[in-house]
């Protein structure tokens, strides 16, 4: 029996030795493959945004239903080693139609901004964009898309932290399934009357009508007594897409399936770095209390 005992320990000690170094192979080749994944190459393509570092004309065009300045801004990229975000061109010829027959010629105002209120957009018409710079012409055609019929905003309280969130307040906008196409949005807030501007706070949401109220969360803590001015911009597929791929080029993945990192892509034809954007927009106005959850219904909010 003792012989017996002894083997089998003797068995059972070798099996976990062999299955530690089964573990330990594992865990091994898993690291490996880990590594490879992380540092895997790539076959560099035609479209990858830092190879030349050639400059690029960069257009940035806006017109909404909300404000009467139609805005864009003209100006060319540097290489990512010069000391200078980009450089402004203030000689463009910048026009802006719309198929009701009307046409306006922005003025430069400096900085590379042109301007006109000789337009205002309407939802579902269409606007062309012509920029002429020396004897080179761009072009962008945007149809408005509708506005978002928004039901109810809901302010509520989170009182404890999480991977994602901290503590404070956060808000939820609701809307109701008003058609059976997916429809895009960009969300914009200013709190005490400064804009949340910059990439972290790039929001973009599609609604793809799986359910019959769309909501979309704010991912940004606010506290009480917050001012807040809230703007929802409808978006077209092409520019949410834009953004989308905009807002990539901020998130990391450590993985060798996201590609390297290329511009955003463009509605500028011929191809140029920007967007230009025709919008709804809704505006909102709303101070954070002191509850931990507050419906704000839209009817008793109006429009600002």
């Amino acid at each position: 029996m003792c012989h017996l005992v002894n083997f089998l320990i003797r068995k059972c000690i070798f099996a976990v030795i062999m299955s530690k170094f089964r573990e330990t192979i594992t865990v091994l080749i898993v690291s490996i493959l880990t590594i490879i994944e992380v540092t895997g190459c790539y076959e560099p393509s035609d479209i990858d945004a830092f190879d030349s570092g050639e400059p690029a004309i960069v257009i940035e065009g806006l017109i909404t239903d909300f404000d009467s300045t139609c805005s864009v801004i003209v100006s060319q990229s540097v290489a990512p080693t010069d000391s200078a975000n980009c450089i402004f061109i203030n000689n463009a010829t910048v026009i802006i139609r719309d198929d009701l027959g009307n046409t306006a010629q922005l003025q430069n105002i400096g900085d590379g901004k042109y301007q006109t209120k000789d337009i205002i957009g309407k939802p579902e018409h269409e606007y062309l964009l012509t920029i002429e710079i020396d004897e080179n012409s761009y072009n962008s055609i945007e149809r408005m898309p509708k506005s978002i019929n928004i039901d109810s905003i809901i302010v509520e309280y989170q009182s404890t932290r999480t991977f994602f969130d901290t503590i404070g307040y956060y808000i939820s906008i609701f809307a109701p399934k008003t058609e059976d196409s997916v429809l895009y949005y960009r969300v914009e807030i200013e709190r005490n009357n400064t804009l949340l501007d910059g990439y972290s706070n790039l929001w973009i949401y599609e609604d793809n009508h799986k359910t019959d109220i769309f909501q979309m969360d704010i991912p940004q803590n606010f506290e009480t007594g917050d001012s807040l001015t809230i703007k929802i911009y409808s978006l077209t597929k092409p520019i949410y897409e834009y953004y989308f791929g905009l807002s990539k080029q901020f998130n990391i993945n450590f993985s060798n399936i996201q590609p390297p990192l290329t511009n955003p892509e463009s509605n500028i034809n011929p191809t140029a770095l920007g967007y230009f954007q025709a919008s709804t927009v809704n505006s909102f106005h709303l101070i954070v209390g002191n509850e931990m959850r507050k419906v704000v219904k839209i009817k008793d909010t109006p429009p600002q």
